[in-house]
């Protein structure tokens, strides 16, 4: 059902104006509804969609409210899990003065360009940049010691690949010390057992590999925990 058929009693004016905007900002659903959380915002106003006006004020206000922050944080925790399932993002390069499209595949100690086979180690990492790019593109710049990967991606793709990215990054200087002092913490917090305390800690010190997710033993080449997904560093 359309977003028409739902209001067919609005004013077709207001009607009009309040669908351009929300399509604009992302808050019609493939069932062209305004969203849930919208709506809910126009209710706390004492406003009613159906005969007010939304003005750029309102959107303003919305987009600074904790439920729209929550529908972002939602929206880009689906699209790193999108991207994290799939291991690899579609890009645009710089290729003699053109832009070429090409896949970014993440690997468990870096990333690639299919294209160029160009590899940087997460552990070469030392900034992420994001800026405007092209149309409904972003600009995304990695820094290294030796100099930068330059690539174009799509907006909503670029905040979530950079917090992918930026995890792995953590994970690659995550040593055995930081996970006890993290297990200390969790223990001095009251958070886990002093039973479980001693079966994570033997865990750490053990040769054999454990996923620091769920604690399920691991195969020495697994790249990714069987029981719960979780990835797992070498």
């Amino acid at each position: 059902m359309g977003f028409k058929n739902i209001f067919s009693t609005s004013s077709n004016n207001i009607l009009e104006r309040n669908m351009e905007l929300l399509e604009e900002n992302d808050l019609v659903n493939i069932f062209g509804s305004p969203n849930k959380l919208f709506l809910k915002f126009m209710e706390s106003k004492n406003l009613d969609i159906t005969v007010d006006e939304i003005t750029e004020e309102l959107l303003d206000e919305f987009e600074s409210s904790l439920d729209s922050i929550n529908l972002k944080q939602t929206k880009i925790q689906k699209e790193k899990q999108h991207i994290f399932k799939q291991r690899k993002v579609w890009i645009n390069i710089l290729e003699d003065d053109e832009l070429v499209g090409t896949d970014l595949i993440l690997d468990f100690d870096g990333i690639t360009v299919d294209k160029t086979n160009q590899k940087i180690l997460y552990c070469e990492m030392k900034q992420i940049g994001i800026s405007e790019g092209g149309w409904s593109k972003n600009r995304f710049v990695i820094e290294t010691g030796d100099g930068e990967l330059v690539f174009e991606i799509n907006e909503n793709r670029a905040i979530p690949l950079k917090e992918i990215i930026e995890d792995n990054i953590e994970n690659q200087t995550h040593d055995e010390l930081d996970d006890l002092l993290d297990l200390y913490g969790l223990y001095e917090e009251g958070k886990i057992s002093s039973e479980e305390f001693e079966a994570r800690k033997a865990i750490i010190y053990s040769d054999e590999r454990y996923c620091t997710n769920c604690g399920f033993k691991l195969d020495s080449d697994s790249l990714f925990c069987p029981e719960c997904g979780h990835e797992v560093s070498n």
